[in-house]
């Protein structure tokens, strides 16, 4: 399934990667809107690097990696591109959406964006409870689990 961004619904792109200094990392990162983005507009799909649960338990728990996956049903993807660049808010102005059989997530904004503004997605309010939970299952995920909580995001949203 082919998936059209802003970047290629427009001419110019609608963000930006800068440099934003609250993260603590020593090159933090984030993406901006480089235009006004309406609400319900692709921002972006980002394609990923399917990670097997036996990869994950083995490796990539054990590198700085672990912090960029997405998990799905007990599956985890690495999304290339700027799709592991959206920081997190807990107030986020993208929604997203892991299209596991087609190795991709969609990041749709999820309300009207000014120009300028960060593009965020919530991590979840687990991920910051205890970010070092090694042990992870399917009912307690604390990588990005949430956007099936009804407590969680799109409960936040009112969508």
């Amino acid at each position: 399934m082919d998936h059209e961004s802003c970047t290629s619904q427009h001419a110019a792109p609608c963000y930006r990667v800068r440099e934003t200094p609250y993260t603590g990392e020593a090159k933090a990162r984030g993406v901006f809107a480089a235009r006004s983005i309406r609400r319900g507009e692709l921002v972006e799909t980002a394609h990923c690097i399917y990670i097997s649960k036996q990869e994950y338990d083995q490796h990539m728990r054990h590198t700085v990696l672990e912090h960029y996956l997405f998990s799905s049903r007990g599956e985890y993807f690495l999304a290339l591109g700027v799709g592991s660049l959206f920081n997190h808010s807990c107030r986020p102005c993208l929604d997203y959406r892991v299209l596991r059989d087609q190795l991709v997530i969609t990041y749709t904004a999820a309300r009207d964006i000014q120009e300028g503004e960060e593009l965020t997605i919530t991590y979840g309010k687990i991920w910051f409870e205890d970010q070092s939970l090694k042990t992870r299952t399917d009912e307690d995920d604390p990588v990005h689990h949430h956007m099936d909580d009804p407590d969680g995001f799109l409960a936040a949203l009112a969508l």
